[in-house]
């Protein structure tokens, strides 16, 4: 089976990218065709796929303390097993006058007969304000089969997330104090944490 891409055409001015977006691809990691993966590998220089998502991500560590095993230990296989349960939806941004692919978003999905989540959302500084999150946001739903999925933010990371969280209006129903780093309130949106 093929991977299905589909394309979000673009021409909005990007602040410290050099050139215009030309267009944007949205990639299910556990669907990328072998050429395709190949492609990317080696638009990323010789860092590994699973390395160069982590590092897009690390900075999560600050609010997320165990973020680093719960990516290696839990999502990768996941993602590696292809069993739908879990899937990594990657934002490939094509530059204007760049040889080069840039990860621009990436998204880490949950999806079992009990939970619907959104574990990860991320789109790089460089890239927003520009329709890739409200974007990322819909194959999110897409793959969840709901426009309310549960979703948990961070104190320090809410502001963020306003846009879309009255967009789409999502409704809190926790607020958790120190449920991943000590002193730190997670806001819990569409269900609650298991």
């Amino acid at each position: 089976m093929g991977v299905s891409v589909s394309f979000l055409i673009s021409k909005r001015r990007c602040s410290s990218v050099e050139g215009d977006v030309v267009k944007n691809v949205f990639l299910r990691i556990s669907e990328i065709e072998p050429s395709e993966l190949r492609k990317y590998i080696i638009s990323e220089i010789g860092e590994k796929s699973k390395d160069k998502l982590y590092n897009y991500l690390k900075d999560l560590s600050e609010s997320y303390p165990q973020f680093e095993e719960w990516f290696y230990k839990v999502v990768i296989p996941e993602v590696e097993n292809k069993n739908g349960e879990r899937e990594i939806i990657a934002v490939l941004s094509e530059i204007e006058g760049n040889p080069q692919a840039i990860l621009s978003g990436i998204a880490i999905l949950k999806k079992t007969k009990f939970e619907k989540k959104i574990c990860t959302f991320r789109v790089h500084e460089d890239f927003r304000n520009k329709g890739i999150g409200t974007e990322l946001f819909e194959r999110c739903f897409e793959y969840l089969g709901t426009k309310k999925p549960v979703i948990s933010i961070s104190e320090d990371r809410i502001e963020m997330f306003g846009y879309h969280i009255e967009k789409y209006e999502f409704e809190k129903t926790q607020e958790l104090c120190g449920i991943y780093k000590p002193n730190s309130i997670e806001y819990v949106f569409n269900g609650y944490l298991k």
